[in-house]
């Protein structure tokens, strides 16, 4: 028998959507959508849950829209990139020379490459202690601008939070226009996500999926349930998503900039992102995972020498991604031409992923057949 069009063995890719629909089965998470595309096609979908823990919560199906999280943060990469090749910013101009405020401390040096790949020296998260629990967005940013190296810049692979809160006040700064609204047209516009949203309208409410293990449930201000939350637009972490979605938007980098024959993003810009920028620095996410060689692009996971890594056993070191702390992960193997995306809707503060994660991974990439 030939083998499929795809280049994946269909029966070998149920296998790996099995393990999802096992977890499922056991509870670990009551959501999940994933869809595997290879060559730029859609080899496969997988879709299991409900959006709600309400009995009567619609199951998920491809108009769910999942908090993606940190995987917006590179999405926010390509706005600053779409500014960069425009000839707005350069990488290594300093924080400063664009927002003034933001001096002292070792702060002057603090390059936009920085931010992007995480090697500022910033903190993961802001100290908030000062902030009412329900400050707006821009708000919040605007205290970013106090905040202080807690490494020297340059040393490691700081994960920070607070670094993509900066590029947002960076990009309104230059662009001329608020953060969401540069986001709409020129990031999900050009790409084609028409299912991605900054603060959805109300009437999309009833297609988010509940995120599971918050830390602070029925709270006002809950974190990615809450109206609230849903209505931030935090540079760092705020997009919701549909999974076909996310898979096209790594598709793009796949594809050297393009998407349905348009060049949305230039095939320098598309290649200097997911080229490692932190060679030999150690780091990466305190509190989840770290890496004595802690590859990184701008703005995109890299998978380098990383071991364990969420991307699994049999992806090569090019492969870049992205996880979020409310249970995502998507992927993308140009040596392979394959993007995996797995959206589900638990917390990662418990540690449940790991392990199963690459295991999924793993099965997906078995599934090839080229």
């Amino acid at each position: 028998m030939a083998p499929p069009v795809s280049g994946i063995d269909p029966d070998r890719l149920r296998r790996a959507f099995d393990i999802l629909q096992h977890w499922l089965d056991e509870g670990v998470v009551t959501a999940v959508a994933s869809v595997v595309v290879h060559r730029g096609r859609v080899a496969g979908e997988f879709y299991g849950g409900k959006t709600a823990p309400a009995p009567d919560a619609p199951p998920v199906n491809g108009a769910s829209l999942f908090h993606i999280a940190s995987i917006g943060k590179p999405m926010t990469a390509f706005a600053v990139m779409t500014l960069v090749e425009a000839g707005r910013l350069a990488l290594d101009d300093p924080v400063v020379s664009v927002l003034p405020e933001f001096r002292g401390a070792e702060r002057e040096t603090i390059t936009i490459r920085q931010l992007l790949t995480h090697t500022s020296g910033l903190p993961q998260d802001p100290d908030r202690s000062w902030l009412p629990s329900d400050a707006s967005a821009s708000d919040e940013w605007r205290a970013y601008m106090h905040a202080h190296p807690v490494v020297p810049p340059g040393s490691k692979v700081e994960y920070s939070n607070v670094g993509y809160g900066l590029l947002g006040l960076i990009i309104e700064e230059v662009g001329k226009k608020p953060f969401a609204t540069f986001m709409r047209e020129h990031v999900f516009a050009p790409v084609g996500l028409r299912d991605t949203w900054l603060a959805p309208p109300d009437d999309l409410f009833p297609r988010i999926v509940h995120v599971n293990r918050t830390l602070d449930p029925g709270s006002p201000t809950e974190r990615f349930n809450s109206v609230y939350a849903r209505r931030q637009t935090h540079p760092a972490g705020s997009v919701l998503a549909a999974a076909r979605d996310v898979a096209r938007f790594f598709q793009v980098f796949l594809n050297g900039g393009v998407i349905d024959g348009r060049q949305v993003i230039s095939p320098v810009a598309a290649r200097l992102m997911i080229t490692n920028q932190t060679s030999g620095l150690r780091g990466g996410i305190e509190g989840f995972m770290t890496w004595d060689d802690c590859a990184w692009g701008l703005g995109f996971d890299l998978r380098g020498a990383k071991r364990p890594h969420f991307s699994g056993e049999f992806t090569s070191p090019d492969t870049f991604g992205h996880t979020g702390v409310s249970g995502v992960f998507a992927w993308a193997d140009p040596a392979l031409d394959l993007v995996c995306v797995m959206l589900a809707n638990r917390t990662l503060f418990d540690l449940w992923n790991v392990s199963r994660w690459s295991r999924f991974s793993t099965v997906v990439v078995a599934a090839l057949t080229m």
